[in-house]
């Protein structure tokens, strides 16, 4: 290990680390995910977890109580998001808004100068130590999100000036007006998106990313700033889109790392690789004969 590499370990060793995170379903998942998440953070002081659980139809929420009694620094809050309304990013805001009031009542940003977001379910199957030490390679960045082995994933939470613009599901919605394929729409504009980064690629700056992983700058998360799940005329939009602008508004510098390797695929991805996008296409085409005769 380099001498740099030392360096980092021994200042980040000086103070803890906050995890935060939304979980659902999570009954036979999430030992696993924080042990793994533990052993890629070790380096850090301590680590201190705050989850939110909703409308979990397992035993997420005797794990979790199970969890806390057996874990340093774990609490976890379980709230009902079946009021907010009916769309899933309603209620996935919600719930993350839960835990931006846990930290802003909770902790300060000199005690808990970096706080980790992350996925559960086993989306974080490869994270390292290695990765996410190579986050501290460079200091000119307020918050980092992860990248996968695979095919980039998260594209509706990508916004990027020239690779992602714009929403991939509103451009879906567009261009399926004037193809006939269905599986021609998905490629346009959401598959032609979903890059592979080698891990050894230069950072790329967005205004938005998330990819199940980010590193933030406490302070950030401590501004006046919410995630919103709905946008104009009531229109579903990804949470952390809306949760970056206004980080971005405050002077937030986003990158995607490329060494911050998270997983290889996800059930995102996968659905996008040349076995799935084929026999979609060959079962819609079928369909489109069938009409046709």
């Amino acid at each position: 290990m380099s001498i740099k590499k030392n360096t980092i370990i021994e200042e980040l060793g000086k103070k803890p680390l906050m995890v935060v995170g939304i979980v659902k379903n999570i009954e036979k998942t999430l030992i696993h995910d924080i042990e793994n998440l533990s052993n890629a953070l070790e380096f850090f002081r301590e680590i201190h977890w705050f989850l939110v659980e909703s409308e979990s139809t397992d035993n997420s929420i005797a794990v979790l109580e199970k969890i806390k009694q057996n874990y340093k620094n774990f609490d976890y809050k379980t709230i009902s998001t079946s009021f907010v309304g009916e769309t899933r990013t309603e209620k996935m805001a919600t719930a993350r808004n839960a835990y931006l009031e846990y930290l802003r009542k909770q902790i300060s940003d000199i005690d808990f100068p970096y706080t980790v977001i992350a996925d559960f379910n086993l989306l974080n199957n490869k994270i390292t130590k290695a990765g996410i030490l190579s986050s501290w390679i460079r200091s000119d960045w307020d918050v980092v999100t992860a990248n996968q082995s695979g095919r980039y994933y998260d594209v509706w939470a990508l916004r990027h000036p020239l690779w992602s613009p714009n929403d991939c599901w509103e451009q879906h919605s567009f261009i399926r007006r004037y193809v006939r394929f269905p599986e021609s729409a998905i490629t346009f504009s959401i598959r032609s998106r979903m890059l592979k980064i080698p891990k050894n690629s230069e950072w790329i700056r967005v205004d938005s990313s998330f990819g199940g992983f980010v590193i933030y700058k406490t302070e950030y998360l401590l501004m006046e700033s919410r995630y919103e799940g709905l946008g104009e005329n009531r229109k579903e939009i990804c949470e952390h889109v809306t949760f970056h602008k206004q980080l971005i508004k405050q002077g937030a510098r986003i990158f995607i790392n490329p060494s911050l390797i998270n997983t290889k695929y996800t059930d995102h991805s996968r659905r996008m690789t040349f076995v799935f996008t084929s026999l979609r296409f060959f079962k819609n085409s079928k369909k489109l004969i069938r009409k046709s005769i």
